[in-house]
């Protein structure tokens, strides 16, 4: 196999000429996103950067405090990206709630793959622990926006048949049935849809990367499929307990949704 090529900074100032052509067919459709497009570029290249040099800190002291502390940081920030992303306010009893069930399903998801399938001596090794919660995080993170934004959106939009359900003898829990069903189906669907097409349609960066950084193609494939796993399973977790957490602080003791929970 090939040696991996380091790209130097003067090949990735020459690979941010392609920007060039979406910048053209932007500009002349007049969508007003090249300022956005600007932003988010100039946004990425400073975040990773900051990631880069901070993850070589960490894979060279490999202190396990210092990288749960970088988890826990991972979690936060998509706590409140779930939360402004979603038709949701920022309410403490909302930013509990998910940042309690998105901590429990990483660190399940985690301790399983780290010690059970992958059989860490350490499962708190940067090499493996960071790229994995990010990975898994950043799946958890948009089907979180996806299930509790239609979970609370569609309460929102059939109160009359949610209240039907409490008026005829529902629990609280029952009445919700329906709602927690549909949601958990929409933030499943696109998690699904790529493991379905994974392979023959795309080629994962997780695989990817591996491939290019030397790995044997089947040895990349069997991490592969590990982390989809991963990424199911912790997707499917956290919708759900971030929504079964925040169901039960958002609504009153007649079970009506609170005021000011979602955006109007």
């Amino acid at each position: 196999m090939m040696e991996i090529i380091d790209l130097t900074w003067t090949q990735l100032a020459i690979g941010l000429a392609i920007l060039i052509l979406p910048a053209i067919i932007l500009r002349k459709f007049k969508t007003g996103l090249l300022t956005k497009v600007g932003v988010a570029v100039v946004r990425m290249i400073l975040q990773l950067l900051f990631v880069g040099y901070y993850l070589e800190y960490l894979f060279k002291y490999d202190n396990p405090w210092i990288n749960v502390a970088w988890i826990v940081v991972m979690v936060i920030v998509a706590d409140f990206s779930t939360i402004d992303r979603s038709d949701l306010r920022r309410k403490k009893s909302l930013i509990i709630s998910i940042f309690a069930a998105t901590f429990i399903g990483i660190l399940i998801v985690d301790f399983f793959f780290l010690r059970f399938v992958i059989q860490l001596p350490n499962i708190l090794a940067a090499q493996y622990t960071i790229p994995i919660t990010g990975m898994v995080l950043g799946n958890c993170l948009r089907s979180n926006v996806i299930g509790i934004n239609d979970f609370y959106y569609s309460i929102d939009q059939n109160l009359e048949r949610y209240r039907f359900y409490l008026a005829n003898g529902a629990k609280h829990n029952e009445a919700l049935f329906p709602f927690f069903q549909k949601a958990l189906i929409k933030a499943a669907n696109p998690t699904l849809a790529a493991m379905a097409t994974i392979g023959l349609v795309s080629l994962p960066g997780m695989m990817t990367g591996q491939i290019l950084s030397g790995s044997s193609p089947l040895i990349a494939i069997k991490y592969q499929i590990m982390i989809m796993l991963a990424i199911f399973s912790g997707t499917i977790l956290c919708v759900y307990l971030a929504i079964f957490f925040s169901s039960k602080l958002v609504f009153d003791k007649n079970h009506n949704l609170k005021h000011g929970i979602l955006k109007k």
